[in-house]
């Protein structure tokens, strides 16, 4: 599963809206050396999001490393890692590195080289669920940025805000919600495992996925709009016909910015995170500098840098850079994250999506 277009216009929009604050770097410690002319090639998903990474991270990288970055847009869903397929079947790397979700990386292992973690010094500093790793146990995407889903409400309607995702299902909020209706990207499955059950354990049997989705069925009453269009919701948001609803941490503060009576509230059982990664593509001749790239990426400094720019969150422990208090409750949370069961939704996805739609219509 592949990301979902949804998710890549939300980092267009997101950008957009920071993409004129200019970041300055601090140099990461990285070895110069002499590279050959050629650029290195990296993709990244379209519009706002790739110009800002081509505006304010890869120049400064040239600057430290030598090596030269030729910036490339890439498009969303199965598309793109089925063109990066047929480009290998001719021997050819359409693109050296390319942005990935763990769908992609899961359901396109065979598009990406191993990426060898003993040049990746900055590794160690990223949490596990992270790393992605093939059958074999080799490590074939690491994230660099991560995003939030977060319970949103307006401060007018609701001036003491939820604690717990378990919130949503309160009488109170009857008829004001909109919450994402994919269930594949809501990961509402995996809010419910977390707030009412044992966490992931009850998603690993199909009667504790349907306990789940049962459960988040039962939020009908209080979801007037199961979006699949954001757009949308945001729109009924700022004209006040929704005021609640999950929604992107991030995005929520940029309308908050706006003059919207919005705050995002990161539960006590934690804010849903998803992310982009980065991985090396098969066949490229510059696998040394995608590595030098990628570990570039993972420095404090330039995490702290992408934040800044596209407030996306650190994929390293805060402690690390020198990001202020403000700067990081914009992008993220102490607070430790529901992690989504990606590889229940990668064998199980057709199923899930059959019995969600039954569930919301009442006739499962």
């Amino acid at each position: 599963m592949a990301k979902s277009k949804s998710e890549i216009d939300r980092r267009q929009a997101l950008s957009a809206a920071g993409a004129t604050a200019l970041v300055s770097l601090a140099s990461p410690v990285v070895l110069r050396r002499a590279w050959a002319d050629e650029p290195l090639s990296v993709s990244s998903y379209g519009g706002s999001f790739e110009e800002t990474l081509a505006l304010d991270i890869y120049p400064q990288f040239t600057n430290d490393t030598g090596i030269k970055v030729q910036s490339i847009s890439q498009s969303g869903g199965n598309s793109w890692f089925d063109s990066l397929s047929l480009s290998q079947q001719s021997g050819i790397a359409q693109v050296d590195v390319t942005m990935c979700g763990w769908q992609g990386a899961d359901g396109w292992n065979d598009v990406f080289a191993p990426i060898d973690t003993a040049k990746i010094s900055n590794l160690p500093t990223v949490p596990g669920y992270l790393i992605h790793k093939n059958k074999d146990g080799e490590t074939t995407a690491i994230a660099v940025m991560a995003w939030f889903s977060t319970f949103l409400t307006n401060t007018d309607s609701f001036p003491v805000p939820p604690t717990s995702w378990a919130d949503a299902w309160d009488p109170k909020f009857a008829g004001t919600m909109g919450w994402n209706g994919t269930i594949d990207s809501s990961y509402l499955i995996d809010i419910v495992a977390h707030t009412f059950f044992n966490g992931r354990v009850q998603m690993e049997t199909d009667d504790g996925l349907n306990a789940c989705m049962k459960k988040g069925a039962e939020l009908t009453s209080n979801v007037t709009l199961w979006y699949r269009d954001e757009d949308q919701f945001q729109n009924q948001l700022k004209a006040g016909k929704l005021t609640a609803g999950q929604y992107y941490h991030d995005v929520t503060q940029v309308i908050a910015k706006d003059g919207f009576p919005m705050r995002s509230t990161f539960p006590k059982e934690g804010g849903v995170i998803d992310f982009g990664s980065w991985a090396i593509v098969k066949d490229t001749t510059m696998k040394d500098q995608a590595e030098v790239f990628i570990d570039y990426c993972l420095s404090p400094d330039v995490q702290a840098a992408i934040t800044r720019a596209l407030w996306t969150a650190p994929v390293i422990p805060k402690k690390l850079t020198d990001l202020t208090d403000e700067e990081f409750d914009k992008a993220s949370s102490e607070i430790p994250p529901i992690v989504p069961y990606y590889e229940i939704y990668e064998s199980k996805g057709d199923w899930i999506k059959e019995r969600w739609e039954k569930y919301l219509l009442g006739i499962a």
